[in-house]
């Protein structure tokens, strides 16, 4: 991805109760900071790894970038580059639990020339009837405060 002295970090956020699973929302972050040779071409080789990346991790999941990735600028979002993307993940073994053979999560990446963000989100709820939940925008607004809350200066 053209990172140099790359360091990287994870999150994962949860709200609602645990009480109540299908109220709940989850988003994750897993980034990375460094030396960014070319912010741009970060994001796209972000997104061309991701399936390839994830579906590596388990035979039993196929992963599918849906369409392109979109250029987007959250108000307040400034000083790196931002694209989103839906991304689909569709078992491939027999179920054996009711649910959605497939779900689709909203991916957003950000890149300046010190670190790589990847966040994502998911609603349960709408998971388990096959919806998405989040839109690519909701998850571009998440992804530019991950992003402000994340930079400090040096």
């Amino acid at each position: 991805m053209g990172i140099k002295n790359a360091q990287q970090a994870q999150a994962s956020y949860k709200s609602g109760s645990s009480n109540d699973p299908l109220k709940t929302k989850n988003m994750s972050l897993n980034g990375m900071w460094g030396e960014v040779a070319d912010p741009e071409k970060a994001i796209d080789a972000a997104f061309a790894n991701y399936g390839k990346n994830q579906g590596a991790k388990t035979q039993d999941v196929k992963v599918t970038l849906v369409g392109s990735a979109e250029s987007k600028t959250p108000a307040g979002f400034e000083g790196a580059l931002m694209k989103c993307q839906n991304v689909t993940l569709e078992t491939t073994k027999e179920q054996t639990t009711p649910g959605p053979k497939s779900f689709t999560v909203p991916t957003c990446i950000w890149a300046d020339y010190g670190t790589v963000g990847v966040v994502n989100a998911l609603d349960p709820s709408t998971m388990l009837t096959g919806g998405q939940g989040f839109t690519l925008d909701q998850v571009a607004e998440l992804t530019a405060q991950q992003y402000k809350a994340s930079r400090s200066k040096a």
